[in-house]
């Protein structure tokens, strides 16, 4: 049964539920409001929570990225101290990391890992060669001011390259534009920009620098295609496109790649300099400086004459008589007497003579307190007595006068004499000095305990000569020292102590000839003095040899053809004599045709022998020269083209009139040449070369221009030689090139 309810009660229970709903309302309301405080809450704290958070990542990306600037730093310093090929405990001790706004390197340190080794290159430009190799390990841990801290640890090969592993390696532009078909076999590096344009041209290795490649030429605009390159497989591509045909970095690298197998490389590769192995701000051209007073450790780890076994020094400011410097004796101009003095030294201002006194009737010992010694000249005046038949007498430096020497014996006092006796020789020391003194004083000094040749000796290694022979290009008659390599072989025969393998030869030069008699003045036909060193009967070396000077160099004829060696000849320039090269066929002739040995005029300052003016301006004409070999590392200066004809500032407008005398002569005229290289029946000869070919400067001292009159140019074979790819078959002395190589880099925790 249903209940009814009473519209009263019913009404009295619908209000009762309205009021109920109002205060459920006010309770969500405050929930909601809660919720959303909340979540506003969260909010707010979440955007905090993002901001510390942004700010504490920029903070540990800052700090690693100074872990990591403080490591690349290291790695520039590393360059630098790697400058002389050899790292030294001191040099790591001396790398500092970088000086960074709120940054601290609280730790920091670059050591050693391992010890050096010989590896092979197998990353980067120069894989394959050999280097010198030490890894190194740099920890770099940097610390911002709030405490946040980062590290990197870097590891790193610091390599040593021998300069002698690249066929060609030039500090500045490199220029290539020969006439003659030339191939070279082996790599081809320059510091500098290289141009490249011939008809007949054969690269067979890589061709890098970190600037740029040219298919043009630098002193006129002439873009030859006969220029090849190989590719990885050996065949011979053209070069059909250069730096200015594809500026961009991709498109060069691209272009480089599909063509050369990436075997062309240039700034679009990064590939990096190669540093000289100097000390950072010393140039070049002290690797060929003779030995200083001011010389510094890093000038004396990289300089040829502090290498030297052997020291020669040539001293044109000490002019002597040839005996007196190779130790002969020099005979009076008079004797007399019963009594024979005999000088067993050369006489001569300056020097220490030795004497011997003799007597049919009497023995060494008899000459004691009982004869008479008596000594004069314009600055000696003595007499003493006697004690044994050898005395020295000292002549001083300036002594011009008449000197004098004698002996006077007594019969009183000798009971086998029936009369007194006497013997006296005379030398006029002034002739000496003006006429017959014509040859600069050489010494020679060891290193090592080595063994000095006598004086005698010395004098048929280095033979001296005065306006030796004509050079066509400087045009200038060089006075030369020649180094006679089959007497040195001779003279060392296999003996260790007498081993010498790295030859320096200093030229000590007067201002000019003002200070010499006549009679050396008129053996300087051209009126200058112009050292140069040069290298006969070469033909076979007598051990591993490097020969070195800051003069120019001439090699004679075949050079380390027989049983070839490690060699290299290091100097201001290189010129190669062909085996046909005659003196006298390049020197002014006297009226009846004989080589011109002094002038029959007087030579001055500034006023050199007709006969000489009268023959380089007429009567020089090149001669016809002979197949020739040379098997050498050469390391000298070259003559550059003043500028590239492409650039605004240049005078060169690209037209052949700056051609002659401004053309430097390029890599095929580095080893310069002086003849006709033709035969008699008009075949060309050929320059067979295998070495190096290294130009770290400009000359100083062969400084004629290149053109087309002086000489006829070879046939050139030329290859690199690869017996330097092993450290050991290396010339001694050879020059290292730094470079640093990242392995590898991660972050320490």
């Amino acid at each position: 049964m249903s209940t009814m309810i009473p519209s009263a009660c019913r009404i009295g229970r619908r209000r009762l539920r309205h009021v109920d709903d109002s205060g459920f309302a006010l309770i969500a309301t405050l929930l909601v409001v809660a919720l959303v405080a909340v979540l506003t809450t969260v909010a707010l704290t979440g955007a905090i929570s993002v901001v510390r958070t942004s700010g504490s990542d920029y903070q540990d990306t800052k700090v690693f990225y100074a872990a990591e600037a403080g490591a690349e730093a290291t790695i520039a310093q590393l360059k630098v101290a790697l400058s002389d090929g050899y790292l030294s405990d001191t040099e790591l001790a001396s790398i500092n990391p970088p000086l960074l706004d709120d940054i601290s390197f609280d730790s920091f340190k670059v050591e050693r890992v391992g010890d050096v080794a010989v590896e092979t290159v197998t990353d980067g430009p120069y894989a394959g060669l050999s280097a010198l190799t030490q890894d190194v390990e740099i920890y770099s841990r940097a610390t911002n001011a709030v405490g946040d801290m980062s590290a990197v640890i870097l590891r790193t090969k610091a390599q040593a390259i021998p300069i002698f592993q690249f066929g060609v390696f030039f500090e500045q532009d490199l220029e290539a534009t020969n006439g003659p078909p030339m191939e070279f076999v082996g790599r081809v590096h320059s510091n500098g920009n290289i141009f490249l344009s011939s008809d007949n041209a054969w690269y067979r290795d890589l061709v890098t620098t970190p600037n740029k490649i040219f298919h043009d030429r630098k002193d006129f605009h002439s873009a030859k295609n006969g220029v090849f390159i190989n590719d990885a497989s050996g065949s011979d591509i053209l070069l059909d496109f250069d730096s200015r045909t594809h500026p961009d970095p991709e498109a060069f690298k691209a272009a480089s790649c599909a063509n050369f197998d990436c075997r062309v490389m240039t700034d679009a590769f990064e590939v990096d300099s190669l540093r000289l192995p100097l000390p950072e701000g010393v140039p070049a051209y002290e690797l060929i400086r003779p030995l200083e007073a001011t010389d510094g450790d890093p000038e004396r780890n990289v300089k040829f004459a502090w290498k030297a076994d052997m020291y020669v020094t040539v001293d044109l400011t000490d002019i002597r008589t040839k005996d007196s410097v190779c130790g002969g004796t020099t005979p009076p101009d008079k004797a007399d007497g019963d009594v024979t003095i005999t000088p067993l030294d050369p006489v001569y201002p300056g020097t220490s003579v030795r004497f011997v006194a003799s007597h049919p009737l009497l023995g060494c010992g008899e000459f004691d307190g009982r004869a008479l010694l008596k000594v004069k000249s314009d600055m000696l005046d003595y007499q003493t007595n006697m004690s044994g038949c050898n005395f020295t007498v000292d002549i001083p430096a300036g002594d011009l006068g008449d000197f004098k020497v004698e002996i006077k014996l007594d019969k009183d006092l000798y009971a086998q004499l029936k009369d007194d006796e006497k013997g006296k020789v005379e030398w006029d020391l002034k002739d000496l000095v003006n006429k017959e003194a014509t040859w600069p004083t050489i010494t020679v000094t060891r290193s090592g305990g080595r063994e000095t040749p006598s004086a005698a000796d010395m004098c048929r290694l280095f033979q001296w000569e005065w306006s030796d022979f004509y050079d066509g290009r400087d045009r200038v008659l060089r006075d030369a020292i020649n180094v006679d390599i089959s007497e040195l072989r001779a003279w060392t025969n296999g003996s260790e102590t007498r081993l010498a393998e790295v030859i320096y030869i200093e030229f000590k030069i007067p201002a000019d000839i003002s200070g010499y008699s006549k009679k050396v003045r008129n053996q300087i036909l051209d009126a200058t003095i112009n050292p140069a060193t040069r290298l006969l009967g070469g033909v076979e070396l007598p051990n591993r040899l490097t020969v070195a000077s800051e003069w120019p160099f001439y090699i004679v004829g075949d050079y380390n053809r027989i049983d070839k060696k490690p060699a290299a000849v290091v100097g201001d320039g290189l010129t190669v004599l062909s085996e046909k090269w005659l003196d006298g066929d390049n020197m002014p002739l006297d009226a009846v045709g004989n080589v011109l040995q002094e002038c029959p005029s007087e030579v001055k300052v500034a006023e050199p022998c007709d006969k000489f003016l009268d023959f380089a301006a007429s009567f020089w004409v090149k001669k016809n020269a002979a197949e020739t070999t040379v098997n050498a590392a050469i390391l000298a200066g070259h003559w550059p083209t003043p500028c590239d004809h492409e650039d605004a500032a240049c005078p060169a407008d690209g037209s052949t009139a700056y051609y002659q005398d401004w053309y430097g002569g390029g890599l095929e005229n580095f080893p310069r040449f002086l003849e006709h290289w033709y035969d008699a029946l008009g075949n060309r000869m050929t320059l067979h070369y295998r070495g190096s070919l290294v130009s770290p400067f400009t000359s100083q001292k062969t400084t004629g221009t290149w053109n087309a009159i002086y000489y006829t140019p070879p046939a050139r074979n030329w290859h690199f030689d690869t017996d330097f790819q092993n450290p050991a078959l290396l010339p001694p002395g050879t020059p290292n090139v730094g470079y640093v190589l990242r392995t590898a880099m991660r972050e320490a925790y």
